[in-house]
This record gives C-alpha cells, sequence and structure tokens, in this order.
C-alpha cells in the first residue's frame, strides 16, 4: 500500500477535477459567434453553378462571409478552399490582417472578455504543438491574454475555428495522462504500467479484506 500511495492519490485528485470541472466548459463549447449574419444576395455574381463546373469531385459547398466578403467554402477530398463569390478568384491564405478580424469577431461577438486582447498571431505551418491535431496545418495561432490564456486556431486556408485551448483544458489533458499514466500522448488506456497498477491496487485491496477479517475480534473489542 506504501507503494499505491501516489498513483492511488493522483487519480483521486486528477479523478476530482474530471468530476468537478464542467466538461463543456473544458472543450470550450462557450467559444463561439452567437451571432447570424445576413447574406446579401446581390453581393454573388459568381453563381455556384460554375462552382460545381470548376470543382465536379467537391463534397460540400458552402457560402460564408470572411471579413464582410462572401466565398464559397469548397470540401475536396484532401482540402477546403476559398473561392470569392464575387470574382470567382481563389483566396489562396487567410492573412493575418483576416485572422486577426476573424479572432475579434470571437471576441465581440462570441463567449471571450471583452477586455481580453489579441496578443499574438503565429502562422504555423510545419509543427504543430501537442494541443492540435497536424492535420490541420497550416493554421492561425490566435493567443488572447483572459484570465484562461485562450488560444484560438483558425485554419490558414478557410478561417474556420478548429479547435481552441484554455489553461483549464490544458489543465485537463495534463491531468489526464496524469490518470491513465500514459506519460507519452496520453491516449493508451490500455498500457502496462496502468494495467499492472491496477492489478496491485486490486491485490491490495482484496489483502485489507483478509487482514481485517483476521482482526475482527480485535475491533470488535
Amino acid at each position: 500500500m506504501l507503494l499505491l500511495v501516489l498513483p492511488i492519490g493522483i487519480w483521486s485528485v486528477t479523478g476530482s477535477y474530471f468530476v468537478l470541472m464542467d466538461l463543456g466548459f473544458i472543450r470550450g463549447d462557450h467559444i463561439k459567434v452567437q451571432d447570424s449574419r445576413h447574406i446579401d444576395p446581390s453581393q454573388i455574381h459568381y453563381p455556384i453553378a460554375a462552382v460545381y463546373e470548376r470543382f465536379p469531385k467537391a463534397q460540400a459547398i458552402t457560402l460564408t462571409s470572411v471579413t464582410d466578403s462572401l466565398y464559397y467554402r469548397i470540401k475536396l477530398s484532401d482540402k477546403s478552399i476559398l473561392v470569392n463569390a464575387d470574382s470567382g478568384k481563389l483566396l489562396p491564405s487567410i492573412t493575418e490582417k483576416q485572422a486577426r478580424i476573424i479572432a475579434s469577431n470571437y471576441q465581440h461577438h462570441g463567449s471571450l472578455p471583452i477586455e481580453a486582447k489579441l496578443v499574438s498571431a503565429t502562422l504555423l505551418t510545419d509543427i504543430a504543438p501537442a494541443e492540435l491535431a497536424p492535420r490541420y496545418l497550416p493554421v492561425w495561432r490566435m493567443d488572447f491574454n483572459d484570465s484562461a490564456a485562450t488560444s484560438l486556431y483558425l485554419s490558414a486556408t478557410t478561417g474556420e475555428l478548429v479547435t481552441r485551448r484554455h489553461d483549464y483544458w490544458r489543465l485537463f489533458d495534463l491531468f489526464w495522462k496524469w490518470h491513465i499514466m500514459d506519460y507519452d500522448e496520453g491516449e493508451a488506456i490500455d498500457n502496462l504500467l496502468l494495467l499492472s497498477t491496477a492489478l496491485v491496487s486490486i491485490v491490495a485491496v482484496l489483502a485489507g479484506f483478509v487482514l481485517l477479517w483476521q482482526r475482527r475480534r480485535r475491533y470488535l473489542r
């Protein structure tokens, strides 16, 4: 049992965090744009029929607004692209200025504090941080100085919010690694260390019941 004090203590602390914290908040469900914008049909001069003809293998086509301009967001098998709904020109990538405007929408129309400031905008193209799946690259990482140190990850090709992170979520990820005892990726819940510790814990608990039964007369006195 002395050997199990540390892992059982970690399980108790991390498990309590999982139970006490709201999972929706941890996942950042509150970080989203709340308003819906009206699309003016007069801004559309490039017909959707031309888009279908140009991209016959498109899996989905959505009309969306990016920094007050209308674009067709076209989902292909391996990526998504933006085509201007007025001129039909392909948008090569989201600029830093556009990324800052998009990020500000989450601050002014979403749930980020108004007093929070956008402190940095970083374009990630090759190496993804541990909290971001590499398949989303390239992205703009937009960091705010709010109390939770929120980071928004915007697609550098479509401007979409691909994921978000804040310190409570980062702490959740760290605790999850400790809880399942996978100190590399934090994903393998069937790792040998966790299995061995769990088995030893079961043996220790059963041994405790045996000792309790053997000493029952002493306790009853």
